[in-house]
């Protein structure tokens, strides 16, 4: 009997968690889509913005998202074949780069590139004094160079972790059997290496693409006078000139561009999860860079030659913005120069605006983290993988932007709340413990899941007693990565502007916008640090789990 009433109950709460997983996903992303789209097509005749405006202002969003997806993937390719065929030292740091652009606000990497290369940046700073100049030499920052670069450098992290695992699990007896026939090293690339490295590189630079495409702040931070993209121009349709007809025009095209790219996106994967890969051969050595036995001097000399500038290019665009964040909130300006000084971090700590931002960060975090995890695990065990519409369902957040939502809620709601900042944030960050928690699902052994049927436990019993607890370290690490999403989001608290409810990623936004810049980066600094804390945790979580496993 008590077994029964259990199987009940477990029933009712799986019941519950799928009915409040869809309306989170109806009310939250579809509602004020359709919102947005539906309620203001009346008011496209009345817009300011001409058509040839938005055809510029789109033909820019797609020039610098493709420029800056050229500069991720040229760098992340690079980077992929030392991390996937050669070993050198450094090469598990430049690996845990990937890490960057999940934890990492965009909004941080903004101030980084602008307390490095910024007119008052370190690099101007250093040139000046050399050269004994009046003007800061280095200009490119406040352009569409700067938006590119910032971009580029941002997200080519992503392209790296996943072209250099797919690189390293290369059938290497295809390429040791055409070496064998007499090709030479570029045939092999090009007709072995290549064409197999390109689902990788398809499925690692879409989704660029699309952070790209939807960027916000940096392009808000760096974008020239007269120049913007289509996520910029909603923001400054909906929050300053209210021009709700402009607005409307501008998300449409920029909706229906993402929904295209997504449609491209969903079938790469679907290729590449129908592909069987017939390697029983995988790369097991890795020789040091110039040390592989086939290759001849012209191709060592060249090999060192690029993995130099390879280097060169990410400690002065990656490594040296981010590091110039936490040299600027430990400076303080002292007569025509600057100390070091902690009166900063002091400052903040005693400032109630910051500690209530920081109370704000969080007690919200963990529940975005919280029903993101629930959503995505519901999500995974309910709907079969090889449904079409179920499997599409988690890439439509890719296809619409934080701004686009915040003015559809809005929209319906007139005003905004705590609550409504995290259901939002949900929908849109839900997709990304559901791909962690999928993967982790489909890993366990179809026989497991079978003998505790056969022993009488009902289906989700299985979920509770067998599931959930196999893929405990994964729903940990999609906490975390979900709660470092949350504390990193700028555009959803300033698109919502919860009445007296500062998130730390948005008073950083304000002091920054207040010019003070050193505060900012002592701010930022602090941000980072919880985001990578937190993001550190899920990852020593889940390898212990998969080390256990």
């Amino acid at each position: 009997m008590d077994r029964k009433k259990a199987g009940q109950s477990l029933r009712l709460t799986a019941a519950v968690i799928s009915v409040l997983g869809g309306l989170v996903v109806v009310l939250a992303f579809i509602a004020p889509l359709c919102r947005v789209i539906l309620g203001n097509l009346t008011h496209l005749g009345k817009s300011t913005a001409s058509f040839s405006y938005i055809l510029k202002v789109t033909f820019f969003t797609l020039k610098t998202a493709l420029l800056s997806t050229l500069v991720a993937f040229v760098m992340g390719v690079a980077g992929a074949f030392f991390c996937g065929t050669r070993t050198f030292w450094g090469r598990r740091l430049l690996l845990s780069f990937s890490a960057v652009p999940l934890c990492i606000p965009p909004l941080i990497t903004a101030l980084g590139y602008v307390s490095f290369f910024g007119m008052n940046g370190y690099f101007n700073q250093v040139i000046k004094a050399a050269l004994e100049l009046d003007r800061s030499p280095i200009r490119f920052l406040y352009s569409e160079a700067g938006i590119v670069i910032c971009q580029g450098f941002y997200n080519f992290p992503l392209v790296l972790s996943v072209v250099s695992r797919a690189w390293k699990n290369l059938d290497v007896q295809k390429e040791n059997a055409a070496r064998l026939l007499g090709a030479g090293d570029c045939r092999v690339f090009f007709t072995i290496t290549l064409p197999s490295l390109l689902p990788s590189m398809a499925t690692a630079c879409i989704p660029v693409f699309l952070f790209c495409f939807f960027s916000f702040m940096i392009v808000l931070l760096f974008s020239a006078p007269g120049t913007s993209t289509l996520e910029v121009e909603i923001f400054r349709a909906v929050r300053n000139t209210l021009d709700t007809g402009a607005a409307t025009g501008f998300a449409i095209t920029e909706t229906f561009t993402a929904l295209l790219v997504v449609f491209l996106y969903g079938l790469v994967l679907r290729r590449n999860s129908r592909r069987i890969t017939d390697a029983f051969e995988k790369r097991s050595l890795f020789p040091h860079i110039a040390k592989a036995p086939y290759e001849s001097p012209v191709c060592r000399f060249l090999e060192v030659f690029l993995f130099v500038i390879f280097i060169l290019l990410i400690i002065t665009f990656f490594v040296l913005p981010l590091g110039g964040i936490i040299l600027y909130g430990f400076m303080k300006k002292q007569g025509s120069g600057f100390v070091w000084s902690f009166s900063h971090f002091t400052g903040l700590f005693t400032n109630k605006n910051f500690i209530f931002a920081l109370k704000n960060t969080l007690k919200m975090a963990p529940w975005t983290g919280f029903l993101c995890t629930v959503l995505g695990f519901t999500y995974s065990v309910s709907f079969p993988k090889k449904n079409l519409l179920s499997q599409s369902l988690p890439l439509l957040s890719m296809a619409v932007s934080s701004v686009v939502l915040g003015w559809g809620v809005i929209s319906i709601f007139k005003r905004s709340s705590p609550v409504l900042l995290v259901i939002m944030q949900t929908a849109i960050y839900w997709p990304v413990a559901y791909r962690q928690i999928q993967s982790r699902v489909d890993s366990i052994s179809p026989d497991v899941i079978n003998a505790g049927l056969l022993l009488g436990s009902g289906r989700l019993e299985v979920i509770f007693r067998i599931m959930i607890p196999l893929c405990l370290p994964t729903l940990f690490s999609s906490f975390c990565y979900c709660f470092a999403l949350s504390c990193g989001d700028t555009t959803l608290p300033l698109m919502l502007s919860v009445r007296n409810f500062d998130t730390l990623s948005l008073y950083t936004y304000r002091l920054a916008g207040a010019y003070r810049f050193n505060q900012a980066c002592a701010c930022a600094t602090v941000l980072g640090f919880l985001c990578c804390t937190v993001f550190g945790l899920s990852q020593f979580e889940y390898g212990k789990g998969r080390k256990r496993g």
